[in-house]
């Protein structure tokens, strides 16, 4: 890699490490507790807008703002970390996540079995993952809400060889477990341009999820590629930025999320970087029930370095499968998803969301051949205090 680039990467990676170490700091003091982390610090703007808001016979109020009594109080349920909590307030959510992959592409140009074949003794065909994700989310006081994931992790992956023999791998555990905290920064609102509120997502992804897991194959029991394993086996940076607005029955939506792997694992690789952008908009049909739009761009880098117990040609030495290099795991896709939100009536009273959001990708750019996505879904019941 060139040097400069490698030196542009390290600023980026040592200075959200370096937000993410204060925005934890924070969430660990406990001093700041009356509000968001910037109020008292925008006097000149909160002068602009409170001047503005007078001339129209209303009153700027900067808050926080967070009203669980919406249905779209919370992104669409695909989200994560999309909103923050009061003082004292807690939140269960259960979330099922499933991913459905077809057919291989590189690039942009959609790969037949015999185009795979063609350069590797196998071919994958299809791929199912699914993700059972347990949250837990808790406001420690008006700046900070700790939260924390759990994910348990089903895979499938189906193949075909050269000579036609079909097989599956199948891999499944506990997943890396997620730590962070949500930093409030700032929140206005006037009754004729809503609300408006940033947060800072500061998370560290821990190595809990298998890097080592075998399955059966034609050559035998063997370690299986990187796609089929459960974790990334390093320390990962999650930091991340997210604004959200809401005006009447509209609401809306901005985030932009990292994810920043801290070296190698112990099998001698590192997954690749990811960046993820977030845009969505929302409409509250009733007092109940809400829909969404949201358009997503995740864009993620090949790995670095290799696993030497994951085999990379037959004993013939043919180029075994595309999953097996490490230099075919890059790219970048755009999704388009549609989600609906449901408010239900307190139960002991404990507020009672439902979320389903579905979306298939509208452009894929793969470092192939690799397989290509077909669609996600999620649908998730989120319980709160």
């Amino acid at each position: 890699m060139d040097c400069g680039i490698t030196i542009i990467l390290m600023g980026i990676r040592n200075a959200c490490l370096g937000l993410l170490i204060s925005a934890l700091t924070i969430a660990g003091s406990g001093t700041i507790a009356g509000a968001a982390l910037l109020d008292g610090m925008m006097g000149s703007f909160e002068e602009r807008m409170g001047k503005r808001a007078q001339a129209k016979g209303e009153r700027l109020i900067i808050g926080d703002f967070y009203s669980a009594e919406r249905p779209d109080s919370h992104g669409p349920i695909g989200a994560m970390g999309d909103h923050t909590h009061n003082e004292g307030e807690f939140m269960f959510t259960y979330k099922y996540m499933r991913m459905f992959m077809e057919g291989n592409r590189d690039g942009t140009k959609n790969l037949s079995k015999s185009d795979v074949l063609n350069d590797f003794f196998v071919t994958p065909t299809e791929m199912t993952t699914q993700m059972h994700m347990f949250s837990f989310m808790y406001g420690l006081n008006q700046t900070v809400t700790l939260t924390a994931m759990i994910p348990y992790v089903l895979k499938s992956m189906d193949h075909v060889t050269r000579t036609g023999v079909k097989f599956t791998t199948k891999s499944s555990g506990f997943g890396d477990i997620r730590l962070g905290s949500l930093v409030r920064l700032y929140a206005f609102e006037t009754p004729s341009i809503g609300s408006h509120r940033f947060h800072f997502n500061a998370a560290v992804g821990l190595p809990t999820g298998d890097i080592k897991a075998t399955g059966a194959t034609p050559l035998g029991v063997t370690r299986l590629p990187y796609p089929m394993q459960l974790g990334s086996g390093t320390v990962d940076l999650l930091p991340g930025l997210t604004y959200a607005g809401g005006l009447n029955d509209v609401s809306w939506g901005l985030q932009a999320i990292g994810t920043i792997r801290l070296g190698d694992n112990n099998q001698g690789y590192a997954l690749g970087d990811e960046y993820e952008v977030s845009a969505y908009g929302a409409y509250r049909w009733a007092s109940w029930i809400s829909n969404s739009l949201r358009f997503k761009w995740k864009d993620w880098a090949n790995y670095e370095g290799r696993d030497p117990n994951i085999s990379r040609t037959n004993p013939m030495g043919v180029p075994l499968v595309p999953t097996a290099e490490t230099n075919r795991r890059g790219g970048e896709r755009l999704d388009i998803l549609a989600g609906i939100n449901i408010l239900f009536p307190e139960v002991m009273e404990l507020e009672n969301h439902l979320g389903l959001e579905i979306g298939v990708p509208i452009y894929q750019n793969l470092d192939g051949p690799q397989l290509e996505s077909d669609y996600t879904f999620f649908v998730g019941w989120q319980i709160i205090n």
